[in-house]
């Protein structure tokens, strides 16, 4: 039995995760209590039923410690499970709810922004131990479902899912990720007129960006850093890192670097290597 439990903040598109699990012949719980599920005993069902997803918000559970509690019992029944969490920054969450005019499931404040400030707290222990996490703030449902597809569907069993994700400063920096490189110290294309438009998957780019001072020591520095955290990170269970590489814009340099990182890690038989471009559909505008 596989069971992934969705979680997160309201708002942040667990029913979205729900039909990507749904069409992907799981079956599928939304919002049903800690104690109901406990209460099922899982581990009897095993041969029924294969696949399961479970959406849980706040309103499963009055307090987190029900939440642990109902994972250490799915452990003691010998059941694999794994937690997927979904987060986006407030204003968007907040922007979502304008749209649609629902109410948020918290009910401690007549302020949608208090009660939003309150779940982030409320599952802040629970966002630690998430298994997976993925900031939803700049997806459409379709891009959330491509993300989830990325992120889930692979045939080879790695130790570890190794996200490099692009982005630019001036857009404010991503809020999933496990560690972040700045690279606006390197050379700039931006300032060259016939590099301008080019952006960090052309050549020319590439060349240039790599050609300026302490750019190939730069990008060396983060390899060894790389290869002397991720057999650490494996070795303490952890199965998805997320990598930010900024530049100002997200287009020339943070691009060229990531590119090449993809390079580097995507020859390990171990990892699995995804690249994330944020900032790619403003690169035409």
């Amino acid at each position: 039995m596989e069971i992934f439990i969705i979680t997160g903040m309201s708002g942040a598109g667990k029913s979205t995760a729900l039909n990507y699990f749904e069409d992907r012949g799981y079956m599928t719980i939304d919002n049903m209590p800690c104690f109901f599920i406990d209460g099922f005993k899982l581990s009897v069902y095993r041969e029924r039923i294969k696949n399961v997803a479970i959406g849980m918000d706040i309103r499963s559970f009055e307090r987190t410690d029900e939440f642990l509690e109902l994972l250490e019992s799915l452990k003691g029944e010998g059941v694999s499970y794994k937690v997927l969490y979904l987060d986006a920054k407030d204003e968007v969450i907040l922007n979502r709810y304008n749209l649609t005019r629902r109410s948020h499931p918290l009910k401690r404040s007549n302020s949608i922004v208090e009660n939003i400030y309150l779940e982030r707290k409320m599952l802040s222990e629970i966002r630690e131990l998430a298994d997976i996490v993925i900031d939803t703030s700049d997806f459409t449902p379709k891009k959330m479902i491509e993300n989830l597809k990325s992120r889930l569907e692979y045939k080879k069993i790695r130790d570890l899912v190794l996200t490099i994700t692009t982005f630019g400063f001036k857009y404010g920096a991503p809020i999933d990720l496990d560690m972040m490189f700045d690279t606006r110290s390197l050379q700039n294309p931006y300032y060259i007129d016939e590099l301008r438009p080019k952006n960090g998957d052309d050549k020319v780019v590439q060349e240039y960006v790599m050609s300026g001072s302490g750019s190939e020591e730069y990008l060396k520095k983060i390899e060894e850093m790389l290869e002397f955290l991720l057999p650490h990170f494996i070795k303490e269970g952890k199965t998805h890192l997320t990598v930010g590489i900024g530049c100002s814009g997200g287009k020339h340099r943070s691009v060229t670097i990531a590119n090449k990182l993809y390079e580097y890690f995507n020859k390990k038989e171990n990892i699995k290597v995804l690249l994330n471009h944020r900032e790619q559909e403003r690169w035409s505008l």
